[in-house]
Formats: C-alpha cells, structure tokens, sequence
C-alpha cells in the first residue's frame, strides 16, 4: 500500500475507531457513521441517521455509501470509511466476537478494513483487542482509479 494512501486511511481509522470505542464504554453500543476526506485533504464525520424516516443499521449503512458514492462521482472526495457493530468470526476457539468494523476506500488504492474485536468484562468495563486490516472490497469507488 502506498504510503500517501497508508496516511489517508490511517487519519480515517483514528478518529472513528476512537468515538466507537467511547460510544461503546459510555453507551453499550452505536449507530453506523462514517467518515470522508475531500480531495483537498479536510476531514468530516458523517452522520446519516438524521436523514432516516427509520433508521436501522444495514440501512444506514447503504445510506452511508450512497452518500459517498455520490460524492466519489463528482470527485469532491478522495478517500471515505464507514464505522459498524459487526460480528466477526474468532481466530481461536470458533464462534462469532463483537468488534468494531471500518470499511476504508481510496479513490486511487484498494480497500481495506481494519477490526477491532471487543469484550465485555463482568466488571461492565469492555475489553479491546488490538485491531487487524484484512482484504475489503469496493462500494464506493468501483474500479476507476482517479490521478
């Protein structure tokens, strides 16, 4: 990964990962949000719930990537992730673990997504494991690859 993209991603990932994360330990849980970089480089956090006559998760999801797609065609954006509660398979002993997922695209790179598995402890503190990026795929973006 080219190390302009590596940086783009990495100014996504810290600031989402950080709200899921204080979203998780003061309210038990989150909604999808997202977050987008213009092609200029500024930084903002995406909110489309507002906008829901009813919102639920997997639509608010679809949500966040229409509102990027649209966007990622007029060229305004360069990069954009989406945040989500989502179940993921453990790497030892089997079964589902919570975990905070980002779904990261760039415009001129191939997508990732970073997983941030997560437990609750019987003290009601939650534990966080460190995260991983496996292979993502693309919603935004397509396959053009803009310079």
């Amino acid at each position: 990964m080219e190390q302009a993209i590596r940086t783009d991603f990495d100014e996504l990932v810290t600031p989402l990962l950080g709200l899921a994360e204080t979203m998780l330990e003061e309210t038990g849980g989150f909604r999808p949000f997202g977050a987008r970089l213009a092609a200029g480089g500024q930084l903002a956090l995406v909110d489309v719930s507002p906008t829901l006559a009813e919102p639920s998760n997997p639509l608010m999801v679809d949500a966040l990537y229409a509102t990027f797609r649209l966007a990622a065609r007029t060229g305004t954006i360069r990069a954009c992730a989406v945040c989500w509660d989502a179940l993921v398979p453990r790497e030892e002993g089997g079964g589902l673990m919570d975990a905070i997922a980002i779904d990261l695209e760039h415009r001129d790179g191939d997508p990732a997504v970073v997983v941030c598995g997560y437990r609750r402890e019987p003290s009601g503190g939650i534990h966080f494991e460190e995260p991983v990026t496996i292979v993502g795929r693309r919603h935004v973006f397509g396959d053009v690859r803009l310079t």
